[in-house]
């Protein structure tokens, strides 16, 4: 059986706060909202939810979320710049060109070039 990707949440204690960061610091725009959460992002089929849960832990996350941008280093230059805490810069990875932050959440985001 085929399985698609719907979307990926990311558990947050502060719901304004986080919503705050991902567009304010991110940059993503929020596409839909409904009570408790925000989908942010749409990208073949898939999207980013953040969703309130007072019990969700800060600190360190298993998980890393991919995302393409069209220019890893005009990016890189933007988070900074917005103040984001890049964890690891702008490298040669295994997909091409990329970068890890790390969200007040504790969340790794990965942001790897390519055609969006």
């Amino acid at each position: 059986m085929k399985t698609i990707l719907d979307f990926v949440t990311l558990h947050t204690p502060d719901l304004r706060a986080t919503r705050r960061y991902y567009t304010e610091v991110l940059g993503f725009e929020v596409s839909e909202e409904r009570p408790g959460g925000n989908a942010f992002v749409q990208a073949s089929g898939a999207g980013l939810a953040i969703r309130k849960d007072p019990d969700a832990a800060r600190g360190h996350s298993n998980v890393t979320v991919s995302f393409i941008v069209p220019d890893a280093e005009a990016y890189h230059a933007q988070l900074v710049q917005r103040g984001a805490q890049v964890l690891v810069p702008p490298h040669d990875g295994p997909f091409g060109r990329m970068l890890i932050i790390v969200t007040p959440d504790g969340h790794r985001l990965s942001f790897r070039e390519g055609q969006a």
